[in-house]
Formats: structure tokens, sequence, C-alpha cells
């Protein structure tokens, strides 16, 4: 049977595909808002479950979603393939079930059957997740320009797409296991730098039945991203990433980071967020501490920690004397010591929050210092806000970026050694806070990499350049 034509719009119109994790939905978001900037009009798509968080933790900003963007923006939300009593958030699970369950619904979304009735047209161009790129078959099929965007390291993306070639080389087996590596070091062939083993990142999940998993997921989603998608993206830039970009055989990937929106005229732009952020409770303390003097510590939206290292942590806190403003997300607070909360909060040198605004708050001049799992955002908005950083990595590509931030770029310190294990104890925690504090060389060189950063999004930036030429290649 015919269906009729989906209503002329006269923006062209980009829908948007995460991977249902927290750190691939706000990069994407921030990548929407960037079209939307250009004209575009913008449908953005989450599995059922994250839609629903992200609209519960707009609050009451919720209308700012259907008139963000004159009007051009819709959120929409496609079924995981995992049934609503399930897990939605097991990953290897998900990977699996998403392959089958979301391209029928994406092809409905690509030939304008939705249901929304905003008027925004057909689909006239895509960007995916590196991660979900087994998408661009049904964006391929009708002839639409597309992009695949990868939110993590530039470095970690070419080890996944020359992963073939490592596997010929000895480097790793078939299964991605080390094999053969020099120092603990490896190179992507003959003439490129040697890079560290954390650049192997999916060797970093405690589990070697899960690492063999998403190594064989994360390979051939990178590599089908890199040969079908007219574009491969980075929420990077070339100035922090060197040897990927500025090597003998630069990689073609396309770098249009660091992205942020938070800083737009719409305070309340949607941003992406699976939890509520109590933005004024942050912003008043922060408002109410000395300058530079407040430590942020916010481990993502997946890490995980033992209740001893949690009370560890916290003591350590108390005991360093410093302002700290701590995200513990709400399933773990229950591992904070008795009334610990209440207590730090009672004397104004401290305030646990379920979840942050993270820009903003690493944008206050009160914040001195990060503690961070290493996420690639979060690194990014460390060096974006001129901080130094405690690194506190979880798994995987954590890892790779802890190396990036302690060993290439020297502007952190490492909370754990090396060998891993063990209860990282209060007194630690006190000795590298005053230790990271008093590092005047990682300030300043973090400050140089905010320099380059805020370079590559200025009107003559490389990174504003790439965003500039994908938009006009995608609009057409």
């Amino acid at each position: 049977m015919a269906t009729s034509a989906a209503p002329a719009s006269p923006h062209p119109h980009a829908l948007f595909l995460p991977y249902p994790a927290q750190g691939h939905v706000i990069p994407f978001m921030e990548l929407a808002h960037r079209f939307l900037d250009r004209g575009f009009a913008a449908s953005f798509v989450n599995t059922r479950f994250n839609h629903r968080r992200v609209v519960a933790a707009a609050a009451g900003a919720t209308t700012a979603y259907s008139s963000e963007g004159g009007g051009r923006l819709r959120l929409v939300a496609v079924d995981d393939g995992i049934d609503d009593a399930g897990d939605h958030e097991n990953l290897i699970l998900l990977n699996a079930a998403m392959q089958e369950a979301i391209p029928p619904q994406l092809e409905a979304l690509l030939d304008g059957e939705d249901a929304t009735g905003e008027g925004l047209g057909k689909v006239t161009c895509v960007v995916v997740d590196s991660g979900m790129s087994w998408a661009l078959d049904v964006v391929r099929r009708r002839g639409l320009p597309s992009a695949a965007l990868w939110p993590a390291s530039a470095a970690v993306l070419s080890v996944l797409v020359k992963a073939k070639r490592l596997i010929r080389d000895g480097v790793i087996d078939d299964d991605g296991a080390p094999v053969n590596l020099e120092n603990n070091s490896f190179h992507l062939n003959e003439s490129a730098t040697s890079m560290d083993a954390t650049f192997l990142a999916w060797n970093y999940m405690g589990n070697r039945d899960a690492e063999r998993l998403v190594f064989h997921y994360l390979t051939s989603t990178a590599q089908a991203a890199a040969a079908k998608a007219d574009f491969l993206l980075c929420n990077t830039f070339s100035d922090i990433e060197p040897a990927v970009f500025a090597g003998p055989t630069p990689a073609t990937i396309l770098p249009i980071g660091p992205l942020r929106t938070w800083q737009r005229p719409t305070r309340h732009a949607p941003v992406g967020h699976f939890w509520h952020a109590d933005d004024a409770a942050c912003m008043s303390f922060l408002d109410a501490q000395p300058r530079g003097s407040v430590v942020y510590v916010a481990f993502g939206s997946i890490s995980i920690m033992t209740a001893a290292q949690l009370q560890e942590l916290a003591l350590g806190l108390e005991a360093s004397g410093r302002p700290f403003l701590w995200v513990v997300r709400p399933e773990q607070a229950g591992k904070l010591p008795d009334g610990f909360a209440d207590a730090i909060d009672g004397l104004a040198k401290g305030k646990v929050v379920g979840w942050a605004p993270q820009e903003q708050v690493l944008g206050h001049p009160a914040v001195g210092c990060f503690v961070t799992h290493c996420g690639w955002n979060s690194t990014l908005e460390g060096i974006r806000n001129g901080l130094s950083m405690l690194c506190w990595p979880y798994f995987t590509d954590q890892f790779t970026n802890q190396t990036y931030i302690c060993d290439i770029w020297r502007v952190g310190l490492r909370v754990a050694s090396a060998e891993g294990g063990g209860l990282v104890m209060k007194e630690r925690v006190v000795e590298l806070l005053d230790r990271i504090f008093e590092d005047e060389g990682a300030k300043e060189r973090v400050l140089r990499l905010k320099e380059m950063a805020e370079k590559n999004m200025s009107e003559e930036g490389e990174s504003l350049n790439n965003l500039n030429v994908l938009m006009e290649s995608m609009g057409r």
C-alpha cells in the first residue's frame, strides 16, 4: 500500500543516532545543536529506556525540547530489542539486540513514517555513532549523506580501524589479546611512533570474555564506519593527538572537537543528561568558595567503587581541608559513611550531589582541580577549562586517557598505582591533592592545551572549519 509523502521542509533534516550510553549521548546532542545553529532540523534518536531518562532529567525545562532551534528539534524513542523488565544497561546484551531491533525502526524514520507530526519533513542526512555503524546499511540504501562520530580519542579509533594489521603483525591475537609488546608498547606500522599498551583499550575491563566480545564489536563497527560513512568524525582536535594527525600516514579521521554547547543563549538547551542535575545547589556552593580552591570529584555514569574505597575517599577529601564538590550517583550514595553528606554540608566546606552540570562546574573560577574517571568527555572538559587532574580510571579507554593526561600531556597524576588493586587510603588522597595543587608546571601545560582547544573552535580554527565543511556537505 502506498504511503503519503512526508511534508516538504525548508530545512535540511539531520537524524542523529548515538550509542545508548551517557558518554555518547552528550557529545551527540552537542553536535545536533551545531546543526541546529546552522539551520538544520534535527531528529535525535535514543533508545526508549534512555529517552525516558533524558526527558525526566530535564524536569521543568522540558518545553525547551520543542522550542529549541525554533521548533526544529524532536526527540525520538526506538525500542532497543530488550524487554521492559530486562537489563538495558548491559552493553553486551544491547550490542546484540539493537542490531536486530533498530534498523526496521530506522527505516520508518528515514521514510518519514514517524508519528510525531512535527512537520520537519523527510530526513536528508544521518549521523550515527561509530558503535552503531550497522545502521549505515539502511542509510546507504536510501542514498543519504552520512557521517559516523567516534566520541572518544582519535588514537583509539585508529587502533580499532587498523586492528587487522596488528593481528597480521603479531601484536595481538585474533581476539585482541596482546601477544608481542616491546616495553609494554606497540606500533601501528613501521613508521609510526610507539603507542602504550593502554591504547589497546578493550583489554582493560577485568574480564577476558567481556574483553573479547568488546574487541570484536568495536573493531567491526569502527571498520564499517570507516568504510561506509561519507565522513569519519572524532570529538578531538589535532593538537592534542599529533601522533594520529601529523604522522607519516595521517588518519582519515576528521577532528571536530572539542564540542561544547552549554554556553549558548538558550540557557536550558537540552544536553542529554540521564540524571537531573542540581544546578542551583552546585553553583551556590561554588560561589561561596575562594578562587581556585575547590576539588571537583566526578566519576561519570558507569564507574563503581566498593564501599570501603568510597569511604576512604570521603575521609581523604575531608582530611585535605580543601572545599570539595563530589558527584555520587544515587545508587552509590548508600556506601558513604553514615551522615557524611549532611555533616560536611553543615560545615559549608563540602557538598555531595547526585549529578552535576559538569561543564558549568568546571568553568567556575572556584574550581582548582578535577578528580576524574578519565572518560573522554571529562578529559576534554578538564582541558577546555584549564584544570589539572587526578586520574582514577575504571575501564577501557579511561586508561588510555590516563596515559595521555599523566604521561604525554603531563597535566595530571595517577591516583592508583600502575599495578592496580588494593585500597587507595585517605592519606594518599590528601598527598595527591597537595601535589596537584602545588604543581605549577602542570597548570602551565594544561593552560596551553586550553588555548589550543579554544583556537581550534575559533573562527579560523581547524576543528570549526571541519565542522563547517561537514555541515555544508550534509546540507546540500
